[in-house]
């Protein structure tokens, strides 16, 4: 006996099509079998006639597709508590039984789905890595406690154990693909608290990609309110503004490296052509002001009456800055092509500002006559834990760090520009992302004369060596 369906005949003038009928709230699913019955061949009552050729094959054809209608009817019932929409029946029946029954089951589902929606609307390849990284974590969440995820599962429990694993228990290694094998490296244990944050966040947008796409019922307030009392418990919180340290290169050192030729050229000769350019780039957005992807996009018809006149990649807004005369010259220099991939370009920024703070160093404790700090602490939270990094300065040196010094170094000046300027020069609509950028100084020097006093100093052969 069939609960959730029917077998319709659709008549015409001499014949009938016979279809698999269902409907919910008005919405319906219908089905042709591929079966058509003469008129003659109809009873009175509506049914198919035994006279009909092939009578007994063609019923055994309706009833397999009756039947397998109500079973994925029944299988959406059983994990939901309600019939599904005449549309998920729609785009379920059109795949294999197996797949579709799997697709219940497996949170994770339409997993490849989402990241080819999001290719298509997605500028930054990092985004989609940031998200394949959360189908990582859910797998190895999966593995560790031996439990499937699927979207009937996703309760209250469930985002307690999630987020606990992921700050206490996940193991990664960072740039897994660059090491070698024979390294053996020991993986990281526990996601900081922002990663995590980020994790619960892109799960949600997943969700919500499933239920708008793909019709499955998912309360998204009721995650919502799960994830929030699961961070409760687990005392998940990013660190505050105050806590929080990430390194910006103070007009000072700045300098040097746009002199370290001058100050150093030993060191200056030994480096490669490219790793002069990737010095190049971070001076740049030291200089500008851009984020990574923008400074990837600068060309020359961006620069207008001297300055660079752009739109953000990340916002849409625009963003007006003076040209600075060594930023020019980088621009000149390269060919007004700034582009590079960014894992390489932060690994090789960081071996080299180990060497370059060395010799800083020396320049700095000349010319201040006081110690000049090399090593710098990071603090970082997993859960209610709190971690201390302490590593060598140099090792802090990423992409972000010419923004964040720009921008840093722009907020000191901010009593003679006027906070407007500084928005504008950052690309902001927000003062409070403007100021998310300026960070506190581990160390930090005063500065005279212009607006950054960096200058470039006078050699026989001005130029690089």
């Amino acid at each position: 006996m069939h609960s959730y369906t029917q077998v319709h005949l659709v008549r015409r003038k001499t014949y009938a099509y016979v279809v698999v009928y269902y409907s919910k709230n008005g919405e319906k699913f219908r089905h042709f079998t591929g079966i058509k019955v003469l008129s003659r061949n109809i009873t009175s009552k509506g049914a198919i006639s035994t006279a009909h050729p092939g009578y007994e094959e063609d019923m055994k054809k309706i009833k397999a597709l009756q039947d397998r209608v109500e079973d994925l009817v029944l299988s959406y019932k059983e994990k939901y508590g309600e019939k599904p929409s005449a549309q998920w029946l729609e785009k379920q029946f059109d795949q294999p039984l197996v797949e579709a029954r799997k697709n219940l089951s497996d949170a994770l589902c339409y997993w490849k789905e989402f990241i080819a929606d999001k290719q298509q609307v997605t500028r930054n390849p990092g985004t989609i890595k940031r998200y394949n990284n959360l189908e990582g974590t859910l797998a190895g969440f999966k593995k560790k406690k031996n439990c499937k995820v699927s979207f009937d599962l996703l309760d209250q429990k469930f985002f307690n154990d999630f987020l606990s694993y992921m700050v206490n228990e996940h193991e990664y290694v960072r740039n897994s693909k660059s090491a070698k094998p024979e390294n053996a490296l020991r993986p990281e244990v526990g996601l900081s608290n922002e990663t995590a944050i980020k994790r619960l966040k892109d799960f949600t947008e997943y969700l919500k990609y499933c239920s708008v796409e793909h019709d499955i019922a998912v309360n998204l307030e009721k995650i919502k309110k799960y994830i929030k009392l699961a961070r409760h418990k687990q005392e998940v919180r990013p660190l505050s503004k105050t806590q929080k340290w990430e390194l910006t290169l103070t007009v000072d050192e700045i300098q040097f490296v746009v002199n370290l030729s001058h100050h150093e050229p030993v060191f200056w000769q030994s480096l490669t052509e490219n790793q002069k350019r990737y010095l190049d780039i971070l001076l740049f957005m030291c200089l500008q002001g851009t984020a990574p992807i923008d400074t990837k996009a600068i060309r020359q018809t961006d620069i207008r009456a001297g300055r660079i006149v752009k739109d953000r990649s990340k916002s849409g807004n625009e963003f007006k800055v003076e040209l600075d005369p060594i930023a020019e010259d980088i621009l000149i220099r390269n060919g007004y092509n700034l582009d590079f991939t960014d894992q390489t370009l932060n690994s090789e920024l960081k071996h080299m500002f180990v060497t370059i703070f060395e010799l800083y160093r020396r320049h700095h404790e000349k010319t201040h006559q006081e110690p000049y700090e090399i090593l710098c602490t990071q603090k970082m939270k997993k859960g209610d834990r709190e971690i201390l990094k302490l590593q060598h300065k140099g090792l802090f040196v990423e992409l972000m760090t010419g923004r964040r010094s720009f921008l840093t170094n722009l907020g000191e000046k901010a009593d003679e520009l006027g906070i407007k300027e500084l928005m504008s020069q950052a690309g902001h609509t927000v003062i409070g992302t403007t100021l998310g950028y300026i960070h506190e100084r581990q160390q930090a020097q005063k500065n005279k004369g212009g607006l950054f006093g960096i200058r470039k100093l006078e050699q026989p052969d001005d130029r690089m060596l």
